[in-house]
């Protein structure tokens, strides 16, 4: 009766994900899907958008300016006075004036100031690219980390899923040896209070592959109730790891904040060239038309149209931003050199993180190595300590303290086998390969 209801609490136990669609997730398809409906990605889609605009309204800025005007409008009739403003006479005028106008302007040298403003929107589109490469490489290292937790669940699921079942079978075995008068009652409550554990460890594990999945649901844009199950295949994923220097020089060429950090300095280099164009004159073709009434500058004022047109160079220079040559362009210059720091700051945190991440995938495979001869050693002590209890050699705590280190060591197993693949991304996108 006692088993039958242990039976009926782990049926329900599972009961929750056993409701559920569930759905076989692989990697590429977790990256595609993410990548499509990710809102961090699509925000970044835009930002990139947002600087192509940019760019395309910088090269504007070399075509003609044109200016359509016009005014229409009711004249009052003018006081003529005195000297000793007294009134004098009314002077004749029209009741109406209009003046059209159509001006156009074509720059013709600024100095540079046209030129890097283009390449410095050019620069910025870059940027935006890049941080979205970036932004990429961030979503599918988070994506394996919880497509790796969904592994490490199930298969913790299936660990605790057997040693619940020898749980009930070894309670059953010492339910009948207390009837016997073998065993004290002592050891049959520890039996089921470690079932009881074992039951409400199952629970918890269920509960996070519910939250694991509604996670990755979000970022793939799928039904939140949908529960994920990872592609068993995954786990024996292997790849040849290069030498540690190799990752290192691939770093150098393709890693995106390395190449944001890059092109920050062509940045900054762009500003002292648009400081510099500052101190340049300006050249500028304009030319207009326009159509007037009445003729302005006549006395008296004659109500007729005149239709007048010029072309005209137009040459400035702003002499007084000299005063600020000297602490703009040392500034400038100094903005480049801090961004040059930047850069070798970022080549030093990516020889960091490589070396970290090589280090713990050599780690992660050792461990691996260790532990499956570990659970090999775990398996058979607890076949031995079980023998022993049950033809009461030993006593129920040597029983326990076997069953939990090959529960651990399994545990620990599974982990080791995540942790070497997640280091093995870490690897990828360390040296920009993610």
């Amino acid at each position: 009766m006692k088993r039958s209801i242990y039976s009926v609490f782990f049926f329900l136990s599972g009961l929750s994900l056993a409701a559920q669609v569930t759905y076989t997730l692989s990697v590429q398809e977790l990256f595609d899907r993410s990548i499509e409906n990710s809102v961090i990605l699509r925000a970044s889609m835009v930002k990139a958008q947002i600087s192509d605009e940019k760019t395309a309204l910088a090269k504007n800025k070399r075509l003609p300016h044109i200016v359509i005007g016009g005014t229409f409008g009711y004249v009052g009739t003018p006081v003529i006075l005195n000297r000793d403003l007294s009134f004098l006479e009314r002077s004749e005028m029209p009741d109406w004036e209009q003046n059209y106008q159509i001006g156009a302007g074509q720059p013709l040298y600024e100095g540079g100031r046209i030129r890097n403003a283009i390449k410095r929107s050019e620069l910025e589109r870059d940027i935006a690219q890049l941080s979205l490469q970036k932004d990429q490489s961030d979503l599918k290292l988070w994506l394996i980390g919880k497509y790796l937790d969904l592994f490490n669940l199930y298969k913790s699921r299936d660990v605790y899923t057997q040693n619940i079942e020898e749980a009930k079978k070894r309670l059953h075995d010492i339910e009948k040896m207390k009837e016997q008068g073998i065993v004290t009652t002592n050891d049959v409550l520890r039996s089921k209070l470690l079932l009881t554990n074992y039951d409400l460890a199952y629970k918890e594990i269920e509960n996070d592959i519910l939250l694991v999945s509604q996670q990755l649901d979000i970022v793939m844009a799928m039904d939140e109730s949908i529960v994920l199950e990872p592609d068993s295949s995954f786990l024996t994923f292997y790849a040849e790891i290069e030498p540690e220097n190799e990752y290192v020089n691939q770093a150098y060429l393709r890693h995106p904040e390395l190449k944001i950090a890059e092109t920050n300095i062509s940045l900054a280099k762009n500003s002292f060239q648009l400081i510099k164009a500052d101190y340049r004159p300006s050249l500028s073709l304009e030319a207009g038309v326009a159509l007037t009434r009445p003729i302005p500058y006549i006395v008296p004022v004659q109500d007729f149209y005149i239709n007048t047109w010029g072309v005209s160079l137009n040459l400035s220079y702003n002499l007084s931003a000299l005063f600020d040559l000297k602490h703009n362009s040392n500034a400038a210059k100094q903005q480049i050199q801090l961004q040059g720091l930047f850069k070798e700051q970022q080549r030093q945190t990516i020889r960091t993180e490589i070396k970290a991440a090589y280090l713990k995938h050599q780690e992660a495979e050792d461990r691996i190595e260790a532990l499956q001869e570990s659970l090999v050693q775990s398996k058979e002590n607890y076949r031995i300590e079980k023998n022993k209890y049950f033809n009461q050699l030993s006593i129920l705590t040597d029983l326990l303290d076997a069953t939990a280190t090959q529960l651990n060591v399994e545990l620990q197993l599974t982990t080791a086998k995540a942790n070497a693949i997640y280091t093995y991304y870490q690897l990828l996108k360390s040296s920009g390969n993610l």
